[in-house]
């Protein structure tokens, strides 16, 4: 028994050498052996590569596994030790997700909420009570054009006067020029399952969707629907380099009252209706995506209610999460559910556009993911973050910006305070190595 805890110790340690020499240390949810294995910014728990979030988290999150092996810990002797997992040697091991010289791959772009609350609204309004946003999205539009598909929520539905000019509270206000903004931009699918998406009732849904498939048919909307039948197939599959990705959108809540009629105007989560249509996805593509509006605005760590939404999707057999609503970026994570699916979580981009008097609340990140396909199988290559800053300018200098293009000296146009330092050490506390902060 000594002589095979020796022989277990140095193989480990060669093990450890072999992962130090690499250019390219392992990456979140990879195996390793110590810290040192990690990539900057993670922790080797569970003979896994995750972030803090997860360790704390990581009996509620399912990362904790019973069969982990070590020098310290055997396998019984009908299984042996494989990548520090006790498995049973009469079954096959399962297939490592290593892109292939033929792989295909797909770029996917996520942006956070917009509200157009008080100064970015004010921003668009000009000297002939006409609107134009374009300005919002100046400095970060190549990112969302470079991507093959790019998704952001528009946290309210268009108003219904054409020719009202006055900002309301409670985003009930939002001019249609803003989508023209959106759609100019480049992004391809607009997320509309809301808190706020029955702001304006019956008439708010009817309207948005008509500016959009009116305005704009290349752009997707998910979230509302203005019949029975079109809510019952609001999904999207998109398809690129032989790789289908279907997107499905739904709200957690809404804040206003919805009657027993209109149910069906906005995706407000129905586990049934949830389960069906992924159950429908999972057959007609390779990689399901849910967007979900949900949690609190002002914290920075998802709530209960999060965790038990995500874990149900994720034991439907769903991909990956996106979260929107609150204010504040929140930690990715990896999910696993019982029955052994995961899901890479984002649980919170933040704020895209948007003006809180929250600290750090002009910080948001887009989530650019690479789904990638192989064998049949698709899965994800790699992901990252790119954190972005809104310049809350008064006049139409309103605009976001990519934290590293960001500066000290735009930040004090608008707040004298601003420190570009506490900034980019709040983006690496919140948004963890998977950022260029």
């Amino acid at each position: 028994m000594k002589a095979l805890l020796l022989l277990l110790i140095l193989v480990s340690f060669s093990s450890e050498q072999t992962f130090l020499k690499r250019s390219h240390r392992s990456k979140h949810g990879e195996d390793c052996v110590s810290d040192l294995a990690c990539e900057e910014g993670l922790i080797c728990y569970l003979n896994r590569c995750m972030t803090k979030f997860e360790k704390k988290n990581s009996q509620s999150l399912g990362l904790y596994e019973k069969n982990i092996c070590s020098p310290k810990k055997l396998c019984p002797s009908n299984k042996k030790c494989v990548k520090h997992r006790c498995v049973d040697p009469s079954l096959p091991a399962p297939t490592p997700k290593v892109g292939g010289l033929n792989d295909t791959h797909v770029h996917l772009l996520f942006g956070g909420s917009i509200y157009l609350s008080q100064k970015p609204y004010l921003s668009g309004l000009k000297s002939d009570n006409t609107f134009n946003y374009d300005h919002l999205f100046t400095h970060i539009s190549k990112y969302i054009k470079n991507a093959d598909l790019s998704i952001v929520e528009q946290g309210s539905p268009f108003h219904i006067d054409p020719e009202g000019k006055k900002f309301t509270k409670n985003a009930k206000n939002t001019p249609k020029e803003l989508g023209d903004a959106i759609a100019k931009a480049g992004f391809n699918v607009v997320l509309h399952g809301t808190y706020s998406a029955y702001n304006h009732k019956e008439a708010g849904v009817i309207n948005t969707l008509r500016f959009w498939k009116g305005k704009h048919p290349d752009v997707h909307v998910l979230g509302i629907s203005s019949s029975l039948e079109e809510s019952e197939n609001d999904y999207y599959i998109f398809t690129h380099e032989g790789i289908k990705i279907g997107i499905i959108n739904f709200s957690s809540a809404v804040g206003s009252t919805i009657p027993a009629k209109n149910k069906y105007m906005v995706n407000v989560i129905n586990f049934k209706k949830v389960g069906s249509i992924i159950e429908n996805l999972k057959k007609q593509s390779d990689f399901v995506i849910v967007c979900l509006d949900w949690g609190k605005k002002t914290i920075n760590t998802p709530i209960k209610t999060q965790l038990s939404i995500a874990k149900v999707l994720t034991n439907y057999g769903v991909d990956m999460i996106v979260g929107y609503r609150p204010t504040t970026v929140h930690p990715v994570t990896f999910l696993k559910s019982r029955n052994g699916n995961c899901s890479l979580v984002f649980w919170s981009l933040g704020t895209l556009i948007g003006d809180t008097e929250n600290k750090f609340s002009n910080l948001g990140v887009l989530a650019n993911i690479v789904v990638s396909k192989g064998n049949g199988k698709a899965y994800i290559s790699s992901y990252n973050l790119i954190p972005i800053v809104n310049h809350k300018a008064k006049s139409n200098e309103y605009s976001v910006y990519k934290l590293s293009e960001y500066s000290e000296f735009l930040g004090k146009e608008v707040n004298k305070k601003f420190n570009l330092k506490h900034l980019k050490e709040h983006c690496k506390k919140v948004a963890g190595p998977f950022a260029y902060c």
